[in-house]
């Protein structure tokens, strides 16, 4: 590590992979990269969630789990060309875009998460 740290050596891709297994985190962001590219058909799963549904006991546990997190997804299908950035960077982008079109009934709904 203290060659990588000094520029005399670069870490190899299986160092990469080895690291970010061990703090649980992306390659790209022992990078520095912001964006992560979704492959086409990917869908986005609420892990968690769907963890407590399944460990639910009972079909009123579910129900009342589900009706707790009323208007949430477990899973959302990601389109084709989505890229995964930092909320504020998302915040960022879609804002420039909603206040080009401050006079648009939909602007808001569209462009900022639902509470």
């Amino acid at each position: 590590m203290s060659r990588w740290e000094s520029g005399s050596r670069f870490p190899t891709g299986e160092d990469l992979v080895a690291l970010a297994d061990l703090f649980e985190v992306s390659t790209d962001d022992l990078l520095g990269r912001n964006r992560q590219y979704v492959v086409p058909g990917a869908a986005l799963v609420d892990m968690p969630m769907l963890g407590r549904l399944s460990a639910a006991e009972t079909t009123s546990d579910f129900d009342r789990l589900v009706a707790a997190h009323d208007g949430q997804a477990i899973w959302l299908p990601v389109p084709d060309g989505a890229v995964i950035v930092p909320v504020a960077e998302a915040m960022r982008l879609t804002k420039k875009v909603a206040d080009k079109h401050r006079d648009s009934k939909f602007a808001d709904r569209l462009f900022r998460p639902r509470t």
